[in-house]
């Protein structure tokens, strides 16, 4: 059979009715199978307390490996002999091998990525500049939300050439801010209500009592520390501009007091 004889007789198939049919039947029942394999993972998941880390790998090899097994019903269906496919693939190898070797190093990386199970879901990564918390952890790619609140997706391969800082979940980090008091303010009086301001906060650790401490006095006024730990290191960007926040209004209150006018006009 020629090559155009093979193509017509493709093309005959993919206009029989039953043909169009049992496409129709393969694609619905593959889609459905991925769906109750979805619910069955996310069971034995809750069962087994399987991390997410595992969750979007067996994820992925269920629904890959459902799609692979339709495309080659269909194939096979329509008249297309794998096997010859298989066999077609030896001559072009090179060819693909070329075009596609970020991918298979991406792929290969992954697997790498996945089995060391350094970088986990729900983990904090900085690499190349960025922070993020890793969202999922994919064969090919590594899918990370920064702190601008931006989808960023790492190939594996850069994790495994690059070098990355990893902050596990579960510990708590340490911040430090450096705010200015007007002359006048007492510093004790300042300490008490940041204290109490930062217990409204969930992601502020309260277990560790904050520290403020007055460093220097110069014409502005007393420049004070504030250090405080959070719970986990994706909120240190919301946790520095809360406790700002909180310090501002501290700072604005005392200058707009009756008591404290003259200095209001010397700010102003």
């Amino acid at each position: 059979m020629t090559t155009t004889e093979w193509l017509y007789q493709i093309l005959l198939n993919l206009l029989d009715l039953s043909t169009i049919i049992s496409i129709i039947v393969i694609i619905i029942a593959a889609a459905i199978i991925i769906k109750l394999g979805e619910k069955s993972l996310l069971r034995i998941e809750k069962k087994y307390e399987i991390n997410l880390t595992a969750h979007y790998l067996l994820k992925d090899i269920l629904k890959y490996g459902i799609i692979i097994i339709a495309l080659a019903l269909i194939l096979n269906l329509i008249g297309i002999d794998l096997q010859n496919i298989i066999l077609s693939l030896g001559i072009v190898s090179i060819v693909i091998g070329f075009a596609s070797k970020d991918i298979v190093s991406n792929f290969i990386s992954g697997i790498f990525v996945i089995g060391d199970k350094n970088v986990q879901v729900g983990e904090t990564i900085e690499i190349d500049g960025r922070k993020g918390a890793i969202t999922k952890v994919g064969f090919r790619n590594t899918t990370m939300i920064g702190m601008d609140n931006f989808k960023v997706t790492i190939p594996n391969s850069v994790l495994s050439t690059k070098t990355y800082k990893n902050f596990p979940m579960g510990e708590d980090y340490r911040l430090r801010l450096d705010v200015i008091l007007p002359h006048g303010f007492d510093i004790f009086e300042y300490k008490q209500k940041m204290t109490e301001a930062m217990e409204k906060y969930e992601y502020i650790n309260k277990d560790k009592e904050p520290v403020i401490l007055a460093r220097e006095i110069n014409e502005e006024g007393s420049k004070v520390e504030i250090s405080f730990w959070i719970n986990d290191y994706k909120d240190r960007d919301p946790g520095k501009a809360v406790i700002l926040e909180e310090s501002n209004k501290l700072i604005y209150d005392y200058l707009m007091d009756e008591k404290n006018a003259g200095i209001l006009r010397i700010v102003k």
